[in-house]
């Protein structure tokens, strides 16, 4: 584990992550990536920044490596692939600086749109069960229109910064260019970075508990004892215990 995600800490965020909807989860995981003092706080960071930092977490915590599944969507085969924390991070193709929001200006409807990208905090904001959860995320883009209108963004001005959002903030999304060994067919899968860590750090914290469990009982040892035994003689204790 790196500094900031000792064992004890892991416990903490699962704990704390736990009763929590995914994108709580994703800031969550964010903010301990980010650091005690950050620029910026991990809720105004942009979608590619967020990704960035999830994909700093993984590589410290688990490695680079990151086995999925999926079926193809023309023959239906199941396929076993293994995507690189590498491969995420070229779908950015930029360094952006993750001290400032990136913004932009179009011009759809008769006016001047300034808009901005989406960060977590939208997405922590807005019901994705919502009818309107697209439009809603989507207005929260809009930082202005010239000349104003009068009850918001109109369906038009929306659309056309929706088109633009993705060369705004490359790597906001995560979807992986793939080919089916079998039939060769093409297709771009989405990736949900921040939910594949978290069932990473779910499983981590509950084999860690049920380590402690089993320590407790054998030795009479409390829970920070345990986490203050390393992995590797802790795993000696786990063998003699039930040896």
């Amino acid at each position: 584990m790196t500094t900031e995600l000792t064992e004890a800490r892991l416990l903490e965020v699962w704990e704390t992550g736990s009763g929590q909807e995914p994108p709580a989860r994703a800031l969550l995981l964010g903010a301990l990536a980010d650091g005690p003092e950050p620029a910026v706080p991990v809720a105004d960071r942009t979608l590619g920044d967020l990704n960035a930092l999830l994909l700093d977490l993984r590589e410290s915590c688990f490695g680079t490596a990151l086995l999925c599944a999926t079926d193809c969507p023309r023959c239906e085969e199941r396929l076993d692939v293994t995507v690189t924390t590498h491969e995420l991070r070229a779908l950015r193709p930029t360094d952006t600086a993750r001290d400032r929001q990136p913004t932009g200006t179009l011009h759809a409807d008769g006016r001047q749109v300034a808009y901005r990208a989406l960060t977590g905090g939208d997405l922590l904001a807005v019901d994705p069960a919502a009818p309107d959860a697209r439009r809603t995320l989507l207005a929260r883009c809009v930082v202005d229109t010239e000349p104003a209108a009068a009850d918001g963004p109109g369906d038009e001005v929306l659309e056309a910064v929706a088109e633009r959002l993705a060369a705004l903030d490359p790597g906001a999304d995560t979807a992986v260019p793939l080919t089916c060994p079998y039939c060769h067919h093409t297709w771009s899968a989405a990736f949900d970075l921040a939910g594949y860590l978290w069932t990473e750090v779910e499983a981590y914290a509950r084999r860690l508990l049920h380590e402690v469990h089993l320590l407790a009982r054998v030795y009479g040892w409390t829970e920070a004892d345990v986490l203050g035994v390393s992995p590797a003689r802790r795993q000696y204790y786990l063998e003699v215990a039930v040896g």
